[in-house]
């Protein structure tokens, strides 16, 4: 019914949810960001990503990943060396993610990630759930909203979950983003820049800021690249 009011309300209305959300929310599931959107990669493409994190205490992280569409699923693999205070580990994991349009402008889906660690006994972490939302509120204008739990292997599990917004002006190469999530016991806020300038390469730059609870701020670069399989 809200896309049926007149654009100013449309917009007063979206960002009024988002944070409204956001004041007891945060996270989510895929990419570097804390919260994802309820869309796959188009039929028969593929992705490679990569991105380089550094946090306000000099720890870093280096995120490699593979996907594909298959089918109804996006399927995807990625590891992650990290060192911090002068150790290091890495993590395995593997992600599958489903979503489908409600109506238009209006997505929902489901995804699911189980990790492991090298070297760590035992080397199952758990597993992250969740379920996602995307509304288009306007042309060119998104909301995403998550909502999950990960599943601890011999630990208390963790709820996390998240609202954001992104904006790509005029429809063209150049997006921004915001988001508030949770995640790991840790409530974060980020902003983002994407540039995409072709189809097949993305380029992101953030910089996510902890609120309260565990973890840090940090600073993170990415690179995309899609193809056709």
């Amino acid at each position: 019914m809200l896309r049926l009011l007149p654009t100013p309300f449309r917009i007063h209305a979206a960002i009024a949810a988002c944070l409204l959300l956001a004041s007891g929310l945060a996270q989510a599931a895929g990419g570097h960001h804390g919260v994802d959107d309820a869309e796959l990669l188009d039929e028969g493409r593929c992705k490679l990503e990569s991105w380089y994190e550094r946090s306000s205490s000099s720890g870093r992280l280096l995120h490699l990943g593979a996907g594909c569409r298959v089918g109804a699923f996006e399927l995807g693999a990625a590891t992650e060396p990290q060192r911090q205070d002068g150790s290091s580990t890495s993590d395995h994991s593997l992600a599958i993610k489903w979503a489908t349009e409600l109506a238009p402008g209006l997505s929902a889906g489901l995804s699911a990630s189980p990790s492991w660690q090298a070297h760590a006994r035992p080397r199952f972490q758990g597993t992250t759930a969740a379920a996602l939302l995307t509304w288009e509120a306007v042309e060119n204008v998104r909301l995403h909203g998550n909502l999950g739990r990960d599943f601890v292997h011999r630990g208390a599990d963790e709820s996390r979950g998240g609202v954001a917004i992104d904006w790509t002006p005029g429809g063209g190469a150049w997006q921004l983003a915001a988001e508030r999530y949770r995640q790991e016991g840790g409530h974060f806020a980020r902003a983002g820049l994407r540039w995409t300038p072709t189809r097949d390469w993305i380029v992101d730059l953030s910089r996510a800021v902890r609120i309260r609870g565990a973890g840090e701020s940090s600073w993170t670069i990415g690179l995309t690249r899609e193809f056709d399989r």
